[in-house]
């Protein structure tokens, strides 16, 4: 966020130690003028008040600390991964119904989980947190799933092999000059493939890992009316996360491997280099 976004003086009057002082220098006003009707302390307060606030909000804005506090303050404000509300939100109403489906599943199973003996309610407890955390991940998963299906709409692999193939036909009769510049564009284009197949690789992934969810949960649900096996539920619930836990991770390793296309723009940026330099020693040859 740039300094032009940010307005130093509203960050400086809404901090909370301005805030406080205001107030403070309120209430003290309003006691006085209780205590003591008609003194003029009430405006002295007041005024005092005014002018200490317009010579804070004059100085502070302009200091470099605080300048650095704000920027690194709204910097791990954007940084904040979303919350479990906010990625329902981003979601498609198909997605957002399969999601809630699961949640009234998980609203039965406590409701019956409820009605069964006391003695029973340790491990339930323990049973409702894994359910929950479970359907926490398979909201992730649901977003990440759409991530990867609106990235296949936009471009399909077979679209990027044909540019391929004719991009190295192309170069088959080019100059090394024209061919070291196209062989950054077949850079691009196979690492855009190579992101294709791995994300239909982790969309299948993905899907089988949700569906497996699914089928836990309602196994689970079926089970809630009479606990019966609930060693072997605690059992499938500590695999079926270990596993989602896993799943998750190899979709965010590969995520940070295709995340930022700084290799590329670096070979780019060392091309030119060369160019220039080839144009000096011809310019030279040409004088002599």
């Amino acid at each position: 966020m740039t300094d032009v976004q940010l307005n130093y003086s509203k960050e400086a009057f809404l901090h909370p130690w301005n805030l406080t002082f205001l107030i403070v220098g309120m209430l003290s006003a309003f006691a006085v003028s209780s205590f003591a009707p008609g003194s003029p302390l009430f405006e002295t307060i007041l005024l005092f008040a005014a002018a200490i606030e317009l010579m804070y909000l004059g100085w502070m804005p302009r200091q470099e600390r605080f300048r650095r506090a704000v920027k690194s303050r709204r910097a791990a404000e954007h940084a904040k991964p979303p919350s479990q509300k906010e990625i329902f939100q981003h979601l498609t109403k198909h997605s957002q119904r399969r999601y809630a489906r699961l949640r009234k599943l998980e609203k039965e199973i406590r409701s019956n989980y409820r009605k069964l003996s006391y003695a029973s309610q340790g491990m339930l407890d323990s049973h409702l947190k894994k359910v929950n955390s479970l359907l926490d991940s398979y909201l992730n998963l649901l977003y990440q799933k759409e991530r990867y299906e609106l990235t296949a709409h936009s471009t399909t692999e077979t679209e990027v092999v044909r540019a391929i193939e004719t991009l190295r036909e192309d170069m088959e009769d080019d100059s090394d000059r024209v061919r070291a510049i196209k062989m950054r564009r077949m850079r691009i284009l196979e690492q855009r493939l190579e992101r294709s197949k791995k994300g239909q690789e982790n969309l299948e992934i993905i899907e089988a890992q949700m569906e497996t969810i699914e089928d836990v949960v309602l196994y689970i649900h079926e089970q809630s009316l009479t606990l019966r096996n609930p060693e072997e539920i605690s059992f499938q619930l500590d695999t079926l996360l270990s596993e989602v836990e896993e799943t998750q991770a190899s979709v965010e390793e590969l995520e940070a491997v295709f995340a930022s296309p700084t290799d590329l723009l670096s070979d780019l940026d060392t091309f030119e280099a060369p160019t220039s330099s080839t144009s000096s020693a011809d310019r030279t040859r040409e004088g002599a």
